[in-house]
């Protein structure tokens, strides 16, 4: 998985509570951080409903909700690129939604785009899955993005640390 820009990574060194979204074409994994002492959780699933009712206006709408209920300093979303690294058509949808959820977000609550090849197969694994598999693994494969962020994160300040350009 790679990267994003250093200034962009720059902004979530030092934020607790952090809530990843993969985007699939059906649901949305969510997983969050709450606390560094808990590590990363699998939050659930949201729904992506054509028509129907529901508790929320839009998705950006029950995103931004459970952010705040989290308490969240930033939302993570998920880029899918091509595993050659170029971009996918479902790219354009994710910047559609983080456009989106820029303008129906608090201020204050940092967005990052961040390359999610190959999350969903590595959380479900090779084959063929159930429809229940399939879903929970939207989740599995938001908590494999943070923990690559997060971990990108912490790598990035130590690295400042120790160069001497952040005080501790």
């Amino acid at each position: 998985m790679a990267s994003c820009s250093s200034s962009a990574l720059s902004r979530f060194i030092g934020v607790e509570r952090v809530l990843a979204v993969d985007m699939g074409a059906r649901y949305c994994g969510l997983a969050a951080r709450t606390s560094p002492l808990l590590g990363v959780q699998r939050v659930g699933v949201l729904e992506r409903r054509r028509s129907g009712p529901s508790r929320f206006a839009t998705q950006a709408a029950a995103i931004c909700s459970l952010a705040a209920e989290l308490d969240a300093g930033g939302v993570v979303l998920g880029m899918p690129y091509l595993a050659d690294g170029r971009r996918s058509r479902e790219c354009e949808l994710v910047e559609a939604a983080a456009e989106r959820l820029r303008e129906a977000a608090p201020p204050g609550l940092r967005l990052l785009l961040w390359d999610e090849t190959w999350t969903t197969r590595l959380a479900l694994g090779p084959g063929r899955h159930s429809a229940r598999r399939q879903h929970w693994g939207h989740a599995a494969a938001a908590r494999l993005l943070l923990q690559d962020v997060l971990g990108a994160a912490e790598v990035r300040a130590y690295a400042e640390r120790r160069n001497g350009r952040v005080e501790s």
